[in-house]
């Protein structure tokens, strides 16, 4: 065990289950079963993290009531027996591993999309889903459960814990967080009811109290339960105060449950000036609120709490998990997105390899493909997650090769180490004097804090792999020749977009900007994808009289719903104004002409005209090459990839290939 971290890697108990260490993968939905059954790519997902060296796995959201308890087209489900040789395979794999095995289950209740289920939702109260910024959801008022079906969906939550049990699950998470049905009956927002299972704390608790006995029921004492559970609800209504949730966690400390997940919920329609997205959130950033939760347990009952809270929130980075740990404000830790990007974080942790973690950079596009997509989830660090099976692991080169990899962006560096790690002896060359392509942009905007953790990352990975480094030197088609290489990678990335607009030549480019170069007092932006409105933000911030200019009807349409949501509230809170469907006619010295939707003429004063409407793949090298190479790629940026996630998969299924 790494030494320096003795709370983190010690050995921990969820009731009577002993884990290996205090590191609890969280439940994360990635829609990836096969009409509700376990598929291999489910399997292998788990099975990797528990090889990783985690404690204890949580299983991704499984519905308890098909049809209506869905929540996406590729939810696991365990509301029928059909199910349970696919879930008892699930269990093997990850004891195999070393964890123990935790399966969520939940209905999505008013959360549920009549396009998934076919029929009106339903919920505790006939209270619509309000909109949410956070997920880009909204929804139609549900149908109110009577109490006969509210007691049937207990009983479907303890007979689904049953399934799990016969399955070989170690216990069961009931899922009390977000938009979902445990959430929905604690919330005063949601629940409007004024029998036996609303208007006061201990009638909303009740719907939890009662799945709890009656999983203990089936189940017995030995087989565990720990409560996901939004402590507090922040909303219009405020829907589940920090009293509240102090309460509903002493209630279900006294009916015994063995452990509480903790973490926050919240319904916005809008983001407030000071909302950060994902990309800047404050590491361990949940775990006071299991101290809040200790507290409040202590002054209902005079005594400190008995069973363990389970802490994190971004809490891929050890030594503030061990921190958190170490000072008493929780018990154990849950790790979500660090786990998706790293499958083996704990293992690298406890081996003295924590320079090997690759960062979750907080983009958010996991859960925008889900959620918003309806496909599975993907990861920008993370090639393999979603795709296909989830095969990990590469086969080493039959035959070593000799490989010219073109442009150290995202793209080049993962094809150049995958190729690398396999055994080839790969050369990496880059114009520039750095690493990092368009990274070394993209933390500069504001809010994109963790954006510049994967460069040093990058660079240890090059390190690392053996790959040989050139920089300061563009390369051209006669070096490649001179080179003789067995293979060509060519991940040459962009050059920037020439539009055919009278003036064109006056502009600066929106990269430019960001990398500093100053606009003056007033700055009009042509384009506004993410990098024209981030570019917004990064020169509304210093106090720059800014305007966007969109083609479209939609501003950063490019970029995750939640983050896109955030960014457009930070520049209407900045007062940055933003056009939409305007063609821009004409630039000059002194600003830009442009035509809006209806077709009338408008003229714009400005100091500064900033391009920002798309640069383009630069194949030229590639172009060069195709017919002197019998194998030659173009990945990335150059060939058209456009968001992360694409550059990384390119780049990893090339190196696999190659």
């Amino acid at each position: 065990m790494n030494n320096k971290y003795p709370n983190l890697l010690s050995p921990a108990k969820i009731g009577k289950v002993e884990l290996r260490n205090k590191t609890v993968m969280a439940a994360m939905g990635m829609s990836q079963s096969d009409d509700g059954f376990v598929s291999q790519a489910v399997l292998n997902h788990y099975a990797e993290r528990s090889k990783g060296g985690v404690g204890a796995v949580i299983v991704e959201v499984t519905c308890v009531d098909t049809p209506l308890g869905l929540n996406t087209k590729g939810m696991l489900v365990i509301d029928d027996d059909k199910y349970i040789p696919g879930m008892t395979r699930l269990a093997e794999v990850i004891h195999e591993g070393g964890a123990k095995a935790f399966l969520q289950i939940s209905h999505t209740g008013r959360g549920a999309r009549r396009s998934i289920i076919g029929a009106q939702p339903v919920g505790p109260s006939a209270v619509a889903m309000p909109y949410s910024f956070m997920m880009g959801l909204a929804n139609e008022t549900p149908r109110e459960l009577t109490i006969e079906e509210i007691k049937a969906i207990e009983d479907k939550y303890a007979e689904a814990a049953l399934r799990a049990k016969k399955a070989g699950f170690d216990g069961v998470e009931i899922h009390s967080v977000g938009y979902y049905l445990g959430q929905q009956f604690l919330s005063k927002q949601a629940n409007i009811r004024t029998d036996e299972y609303g208007g006061s704390r201990a009638n909303r608790i009740r719907f939890h109290l009662n799945i709890i006995k009656k999983i203990r029921k089936l189940c017995g004492e030995d087989f565990a339960i720990i409560v996901k559970l939004s402590v507090v609800e922040q909303g219009p209504d405020g829907g589940i105060s920090m009293l509240d949730g102090m309460y509903y966690s002493k209630k279900l400390q006294d009916a015994g449950v063995d452990a509480i997940e903790v973490l926050a919920g919240k319904w916005s329609t809008e983001p407030g000036k000071k909302e950060k997205p994902e990309s800047a959130y404050p590491d361990c950033m949940a775990v006071i609120l299991c101290l809040l939760m200790k507290i409040g347990i202590f002054l209902q009952t005079g005594k400190k709490k008995r069973i363990p809270l389970i802490g994190g929130g971004r809490a891929q980075n050890p030594e503030k998990a061990e921190k958190a740990l170490a000072s008493g404000k929780c018990d154990m830790i849950f790790i979500g997105h660090g786990l998706l990007v790293q499958p083996d974080l704990v293992n690298l942790v406890n081996e003295d390899r924590e320079d090997e973690i690759r960062p979750c950079i907080g983009c958010g596009h996991c859960i925008n493909e889900q959620l918003q997509h309806g496909k599975r989830a993907i990861c920008s660090g993370n090639a393999v997650l979603g795709r296909g099976d989830n095969e990990y692991g590469f086969k080493p080169a039959e035959t070593k090769k000799k490989i010219a990899v073109i442009g150290a962006g995202v793209a080049g560096i993962e094809a150049a180490r995958i190729a690398a790690y396999r055994g080839h002896e790969v050369d990496l060359s880059e114009e520039s004097n750095d690493i990092g392509g368009q990274m070394n942009l993209a933390d500069k905007p504001p809010f994109k804090d963790h954006f510049s953790l994967l460069k040093p990352y990058l660079k240890r990975q090059i390190e690392l792999s053996g790959v040989k480094l050139h920089t300061g030197k563009r390369i051209t088609k006669q070096d490649i020749l001179d080179i003789k290489p067995d293979a060509v990678i060519c991940a040459t990335g962009l050059k920037p977009a020439s539009p055919p607009i009278p003036g064109a030549g006056l502009t600066v480019n929106a990269k430019e900007i960001l990398a500093g170069r100053k606009a003056g007092k007033s700055a009009v932006i042509i384009g506004g994808g993410s990098v024209g409105c981030e570019t917004a933000e990064f020169l509304a911030e210093k106090g720059i009289k800014v305007t966007v200019i969109e083609m479209l009807d939609t501003l950063a349409g490019n970029t995750g719903k939640t983050a896109q949501s955030i960014l457009l509230g930070h520049l209407k809170g900045l007062k940055v104004a933003m056009l939409t469907e305007c063609r821009v006619k004409e630039i000059s010295a002194g600003g830009v002409s442009y035509t809006d939707k209806d077709g009338n003429e408008h003229i714009l004063k400005a100091d500064t005209a900033i391009l920002a409407i798309g640069d383009k793949p630069d194949t030229s090298l590639y172009d060069s090459l195709k017919d002197d190479f019998s194998e030659i790629y173009n990945i990335g940026d150059s060939a058209g990839g456009g968001i992360i996630p694409c550059a990384v998969y390119d780049g990893y299924t090339v190196g696999c290939k190659v």
